[in-house]
């Protein structure tokens, strides 16, 4: 079991969503004002004043604190603290994404994080394994 292994997918989940917000890890002030091609804001980009790179990196923390938690838990694995590690991650990206008027976890990268945190759950030891492990507590 090596339940380690997926804090490296972690960043890709979270460059998928620096993608989907067309926000930047650093905004340098400079290189805007001597950028003789700015453009007007694309109306698909979401609002940085509802989702911002801090909000990112939150959902990076969750993450990462889950698979703390599943390399705990997998040196003597239970069924129900797996899932109970599941469903803490899940309410507190879901409480995150409301807290982002739901824009922060777009639908890719919410199938994304779902896959990941259900191929974590079985990499640590889940024995009774449901379709997705998600499902009950999913919003985002």
């Amino acid at each position: 079991m090596a339940v380690g292994r997926f804090y490296d997918e972690i960043d890709t989940i979270i460059n998928s969503m620096i993608d989907y917000l067309g926000i930047e890890e650093e905004d340098d002030y400079f290189d805007d004002l001597f950028d003789d091609n700015i453009e007007e804001e694309d109306d698909d980009l979401i609002d940085e004043d509802i989702c911002t790179m801090e909000d990112v990196n939150k959902c990076g923390d969750i993450l990462e604190r889950y698979i703390d938690e599943l390399v705990a838990i997998s040196k003597k694995p239970s069924d129900a603290a797996i899932m109970k590690s599941v469903e803490n991650a899940v309410k507190k990206l879901n409480k995150l994404n409301e807290k982002c008027e739901c824009e922060l976890i777009d639908s890719s990268v919410s199938d994304d994080i779902c896959d990941f945190i259900h191929n974590a759950a079985v990499e640590a030891g889940l024995v009774e394994i449901p379709e997705n492990v998600c499902d009950d507590w999913r919003e985002f």
